[in-house]
């Protein structure tokens, strides 16, 4: 779908379950007060999807939902239903886009066939924890959040030493064509993969252009390989996969940069 010219709230951001998602769309509304448009990047059953969704404060507008691998696009309750088990599997990878009232109106005119073919759901059918008007959602999920706190007792908080930064080993083995192109996304990864909790030394990028059968053009096959090591706070259960949907969110932006589809084909975490 096409966005308005706007200046995201929260780019990159880790959604690890629906709840905080919930809280992302209603903190993204609130800042604008008349919609939002988001950019979620997940997977359902190990295929990965990246979707887009438009929303003003008490419903869903538009969605359509891509798959990363082969292109398809589904629009309408199809792609509802699919953005649906992407949160409920989690984690989710989420760009957001405050709108403002005619920023709305404009996306619906802009991307008026997905607007046609989705059937209009509220948002708490999406997200359970975002109520039917999201004035104050932030309230509630504070309450919510505070009586959580209250029933678990008070807790110490660890203070950490500072470590000096480490610098990072950034090998890249390319096409001197696209090597420009990879050094910037490699640095993106690793800092990406730093506010998950791990530090990287080394991040090795290997890629090769590839000619597709039948004249159907060249694409680019990337391998990264990450070395380094997390911090003991690290959540290590989804952190590959968390990673992975990072990758796959930027090899789409890095296909459109370079103007070659680049596919990762694997994703090695030394640690």
């Amino acid at each position: 779908m096409k966005l308005p010219s706007v200046v995201p709230l929260k780019e990159n951001h880790l959604c690890s379950n629906k709840e905080e998602f919930a809280r992302l769309v209603g903190e993204t509304i609130e800042a604008s007060g008349g919609g939002a448009f988001f950019k979620v990047l997940g997977k359902v059953r190990g295929r990965a999807y990246y979707a887009t969704m438009l929303v003003d404060d008490r419903k869903i507008l538009a969605v359509e939902v891509r798959d990363v691998d082969s292109g398809d696009t589904l629009a309408g309750e199809g792609a509802l239903n699919l953005i649906k088990e992407m949160l409920d599997s989690g984690p989710v990878i989420v760009d957001t886009f405050p709108l403002s009232d005619v920023d709305v109106k404009i996306s619906i005119v802009d991307n008026i066939d997905v607007y046609n073919a989705t059937p209009k759901m509220s948002l708490d059918e999406l997200c359970p924890l975002v109520p039917s008007s999201t004035a104050g959602v932030s309230r509630v999920l504070q309450e919510r959040a505070q009586e959580k706190a209250e029933e678990q007792g008070p807790r110490e908080t660890p203070v950490a030493r500072k470590k000096p930064a480490k610098k990072l080993k950034l090998v890249v083995n390319a096409p001197r064509n696209i090597e420009p192109y990879l050094r910037p996304f490699g640095n993106r990864i690793a800092k990406y993969a730093k506010s998950l909790g791990v530090e990287v030394s080394t991040l090795r990028i290997e890629a090769k252009e590839v000619r597709y059968a039948l004249g159907a053009g060249v694409g680019v096959h990337i391998n990264v390989t990450i070395e380094g090591k997390p911090n003991s706070s690290t959540d290590r259960r989804n952190l590959k996969e968390t990673l992975e949907s990072f990758l796959y969110r930027e090899a789409s932006d890095l296909s459109e940069e370079i103007g070659k589809k680049v596919v990762i084909r694997g994703v090695n975490l030394k640690f």
